[in-house]
């Protein structure tokens, strides 16, 4: 069975490449909008029974305010919120299913994992993360990169020092640094194919579109 499925920011790096990794699978991205033609969303959003952002922050107030409108699941893939967007997010999950990541990769899912766990057995440790992205990346620190130091200071409540660098054509890259007087330690993520983060938002999708109201992680696709 095919599921209908919008692309907010279809023009963009991820809504081609999301549209084009599409076409083998049960999405069939229907259409799209991009800053030109944002007017078109609700129309766009009454036929579709998912979409897919990767857009803006300026846009999300708008975004969400149709989805809920048009009773739309949203997959949130768009980085640089504020912590209030967050709490605008959370107050919209309650009326419609939304599914946010900072990364849509299986691997820095699990990376995630590996540095909380590193995170406590390694607590007296300096820790530090790196992270390198194209050049025309508009956010920095990544909000990957954000996550990561959350999740260590939600673990061991200990602030992380978060470096970025801007530099030709790469997809992602996050290392995580624990380094102690004896010894140093690093947890390391490449993305060698934007695919990888497409191929991600289009399970994110495919899991989210006849969920209840609620918000999802990339934590709930994986089990």
């Amino acid at each position: 069975m095919k599921i209908f499925a919008s692309v907010i920011g279809i023009s963009g790096k991820m809504g081609k490449e999301i549209k084009k990794n599409a076409l083998n699978s049960s999405i069939d991205i229907i259409g799209g909008v991009g800053r030109k033609d944002f007017q078109n969303l609700k129309k766009l959003l009454k036929k579709s029974k998912v979409a897919i952002d990767f857009s803006t922050p300026s846009t999300l107030d708008e975004i969400l305010n149709i989805a809920i409108k048009t009773t739309t699941p949203l997959v949130l893939g768009t980085t640089g919120y504020k912590e209030n967007d967050f709490k605008k997010i959370s107050n919209a999950s309650k009326k419609i299913p939304i599914f946010y990541s900072s990364n849509f990769s299986i691997g820095i899912a699990l990376i995630r994992e590996f540095s909380k766990l590193a995170s406590k057995m390694l607590k007296n440790s300096d820790i530090d993360i790196l992270e390198k992205h194209h050049i025309s990346k508009k956010d920095s620190p990544s909000g990957t990169a954000l996550t990561l130091a959350d999740d260590i200071k939600k673990t061991i409540n200990k602030d992380v020092n978060i470096h970025s660098i801007r530099a030709a054509n790469i997809i992602g890259e996050h290392s995580i640094f624990f380094t102690n007087e004896n010894e140093s330690i690093e947890i390391k993520h490449s993305a060698h194919l934007r695919s990888v983060f497409a191929n991600g938002a289009i399970q994110a999708a495919k899991f989210i579109y006849n969920k209840k109201p609620g918000l999802y992680s990339m934590k709930d696709l994986i089990g």
